[in-house]
């Protein structure tokens, strides 16, 4: 897999700095756009020196560079000369520099320096040393739901704090998400951010911009009047490509595709991956509402659900790295990048391989290894009748009732059952068995906890999909028909109601009544028990 600088990849340069040297000197035109020269000078670019080619945009090609004043690499955007000639997106071109220069998070592509040398106008921007995720995507399909989400967070806090300065990004797709080697998240391409307390001239209305199978309607049908909402809407259908596989919204050309955002309905995530959890699939599905009104109205809102799932992973799962980074995150701040840690370290001075009981080859690598397989154990457990017992079990049937969680984690373990118990933690034999069981623990957990909270949310989302079609009716975005809908639906409700009345009464009330009155006559004519009884007085025979 090729490395990918702050920009998305088009196009390649091949040739090494000795080739070009040795290259007829009008190849320097590969180097430097429009720009051909003879000497070393070709390659210098005010304060960089263009090493190669990483790819090319809309706006422009990017350059892998070296600021020679700072004695550091970057990556330099450098704006074609066409566009160039054109005062008013040059304008545009730096005012949107100035607006990412003011983003400092860790999870940000950091902008450098802009300017302009010899009739070229260019950007310097920090070398992500990774791909993208559509990268990823390409090569794995899908990402597993752990990774997705933690993708996701993070790309959410960092739009969050450009939020919190008053800007958007507009375009927010797989390809615009950076992945270091070491696991390191970065949004990027901030080309389309825009200020909202700028003047807004530049960006003519219908112009969408951004890119088609993220972007939300509002976005495809006027520019001008996007906010923040928008990056929630894209991010959303990022986080629905991630578990997927593919884009929410399809269509042959870029009508067919806006035309079918419009209607707002797509195939729920979790029809394509059964492992996507049913609130999650809600999240996702709030987060891509058609309507702005009815999608989550903060980061921090969408943050705060997202992180309820319990399911983000610390570190992403497909970086091979031995020294990725792990992300320790809280709701009170942001993500913050942290050494990584082995997955355990059992609190012994001599540890031994462990390798699970899975196949008769670990079995032989495990006695290569010093480990006693047939070694007895006394294991204090709860039984499957939930009462606590002490079984006399093998080293190996120890290993298969941890692998089959028919022990919890708080089952303990001793050799002699004159020493104190210990969790399997303490002994090397069981070290790694253990930190899976309580992994698989910790899951279930989660899991089990999610069902009242999906309850919750699904009945709110319900009440609220009612709500929203009786508000459209009521404000007249339907139209006439809507109207007529709104009124026939009221009136069938008061009839419905006027005729259950009316039911109710002959049906039940009317006989009720009937009954009453049939039996009190009744009562006064029959005779009292006292009546009825023989003399008990010893009155006459």
């Amino acid at each position: 897999m090729s490395d990918k600088s702050s920009a998305p990849q088009e196009g390649s340069a091949t040739r090494t700095p000795q080739q070009r040297s040795a290259s007829p000197p009008a190849a320097a035109k590969t180097v430097v756009p429009d720009k051909p020269e003879k000497s070393e000078k070709s390659n210098i670019l005010g304060d960089f020196r263009l090493e190669k080619k990483l790819g090319q945009g809309g706006m422009g090609v990017v350059y892998l560079a070296h600021q020679i004043s700072l004695d550091r690499k970057c990556a330099l955007k450098v704006l074609s000369k066409e566009l160039g000639s054109k005062p008013n997106f040059v304008e545009r071109f730096k005012r949107e520099a100035r607006a990412g220069a003011k983003i400092d998070h860790p999870h940000v592509v950091r902008c450098f320096a802009v300017g302009e040398a010899r009739g070229l106008h260019y950007v310097a921007m920090e070398l992500i040393d990774g791909q993208s995720m559509q990268n990823w995507l390409n090569d794995l399909g899908k990402i597993s739901i752990p990774d997705a989400l933690h993708v996701t967070l993070l790309c959410a806090e960092a739009l969050k704090h450009a939020h919190e300065l008053n800007m958007i990004h507009r375009d927010i797709k797989p390809d615009n998400i950076l992945i270091t080697k070491k696991g390191v998240v970065k949004v990027s391409d901030l080309g389309l951010a825009k200020a909202l307390d700028d003047d807004m001239s530049m960006t003519q209305s219908g112009t969408g911009l951004g890119t088609p199978h993220y972007m939300p309607p509002e976005q495809a049908r006027n520019a001008k009047h996007v906010d923040h909402r928008s990056d929630i809407y894209a991010l959303g259908g990022t986080l629905y490509h991630f578990v997927t596989g593919q884009t929410p919204f399809k269509g042959e050309t870029i009508v067919d595709l806006i035309t079918s955002k419009e209607k707002g309905s797509f195939t729920h995530a979790k029809k394509l991956n059964s492992e996507v959890p049913e609130r999650m699939d809600l999240m996702i599905d709030k987060m891509m509402a058609r309507d702005p009104q009815h999608r989550y109205q903060s980061m921090d809102e969408l943050i705060r659900d997202l992180d309820s799932l319990k399911l983000s992973g610390e570190s992403l799962s497909f970086i091979d790295a031995p020294d990725r980074e792990v992300i320790r995150r809280s709701h009170s701040g942001p993500a913050s990048l942290a050494p990584t840690r082995p997955a355990f370290t059992a609190p012994t001075a001599a540890r031994t391989p462990v390798l699970p009981p899975s196949s008769s080859e670990d079995a032989e690598r495990r006695a290569s290894a010093g480990l006693d397989m047939s070694e007895r154990w006394y294991v204090r457990h709860t039984d499957a009748h939930g009462k606590p017992t002490v079984s006399r079990w093998t080293t190996a049937q120890v290993l298969q009732a941890m692998k089959s969680d028919r022990l919890d984690a708080s089952a303990r373990v001793t050799r002699d059952n004159k020493e104190p118990f210990l969790p399997f933690a303490q002994y090397p034999e069981f070290a790694a068995e253990s930190h899976k069981l309580a992994t698989r623990t910790k899951t279930k957990n989660k899991e089990q906890s999610l069902a009242g909270q999906y309850a919750k949310l699904e009945k709110q989302y319900r009440r609220q999909k009612w709500w929203r079609m009786l508000g459209k009716l009521r404000d007249g975005t339907m139209g006439i028909v809507g109207l007529i809908l709104y009124l026939a639906i009221v009136a069938v409700i008061v009839i419905g109601a006027i005729w259950g009345g009316i039911w109710v009464y002959q049906n039940k009330l009317a006989p009720m009544l009937q009954n009453r009155q049939a039996a009190a006559p009744a009562a006064a004519d029959t005779p009292s028990d006292s009546d009825s009884l023989p003399d008990q007085t010893g009155g006459p025979q």
